[in-house]
């Protein structure tokens, strides 16, 4: 819908529920989610485009099981999002899930000139779905984006992140164990997360189930760094253990 939005800029439910062979019902109910997003804005019997780029808006999403648990993640990590707030967000397919839900929020609206939610990105796609809304400030770190994350790093990220601060920063992991902590594929992406989270007031996990136990090869902290830690699946005992050991809340999706 957002593509046939970006080019025709005005929508009727009758053309787009034949367009993509759904029922007029279901279209007006997407069409009221849009609106409420503050990616569209309603009219009699359709809806008219805002002011925001639609060509950046891609969600590609998976069915699979992983996938699943990455949505469950996403959601409840949104709702820990507070109007108003700072918050920082690594690369990874669940911290973009995280922020497009986060900026997505019905009651994150800007007042008095004020953005709703300020958003730092280190990552260019997470950057791409948080521009898109009115009332979200996008702040994007300098430097060198990586090929398959499309995380920001080098000098001029890490110097761009020592002059901000957070209220909230979302970290995304490949891996979660007891002992290596939270780690990633790569050094350089780690070095950027490791400062974001040293400027955060408040610092939440974001893993699967499927990520407990595996080590991949940079280390971006120990589990005792965070404060949260928001987790789809079954948590193994000795992870449970070491949280409570480290004062770390739990939330589990």
């Amino acid at each position: 819908m957002l593509t046939l939005l970006s080019q025709a800029k005005r929508l009727s439910v009758g053309e787009v529920a034949a367009e993509l062979g759904i029922s007029e019902s279901t279209v007006r109910r997407d069409f009221v989610e849009m609106e409420r997003a503050q990616l569209a804005r309603r009219t009699h019997g359709g809806i008219v485009a805002v002011d925001v780029a639609y060509s950046l808006a891609t969600a590609p999403r998976s069915s699979d099981e992983a996938a699943a648990e990455r949505e469950l993640v996403a959601t409840h990590a949104a709702s820990l999002v507070v109007p108003g707030q700072i918050i920082g967000f690594n690369g990874g397919r669940t911290t973009t899930s995280t922020a497009r839900r986060a900026v997505a929020r019905p009651d994150i609206d800007s007042r008095d000139g004020r953005p709703g939610l300020t958003v730092v990105c280190a990552a260019l796609n997470i950057a791409t779905e948080t521009v898109l809304r009115p009332a979200v400030r996008t702040v994007v770190l300098g430097g060198v984006a990586e090929p398959y994350s499309f995380e920001l790093t080098g000098p001029l990220a890490t110097a761009t992140m020592r002059d901000l601060w957070l209220d909230t920063m979302f970290v995304g992991t490949v891996g979660l164990d007891v002992h290596a902590g939270l780690t990633c594929n790569s050094d350089a992406e780690a070095g950027v997360t490791r400062i974001m989270i040293g400027h955060s007031r408040r610092v939440v996990g974001l893993a699967t189930a499927e990520k407990i136990g595996h080590r991949a090869l940079a280390g971006i902290c120990p589990v005792s760094a965070l404060t949260d830690l928001v987790i789809a699946g079954p948590v193994t005992p000795e992870l449970r253990e070491h949280l409570e050991e480290s004062s770390v809340r739990l939330h589990e999706a």
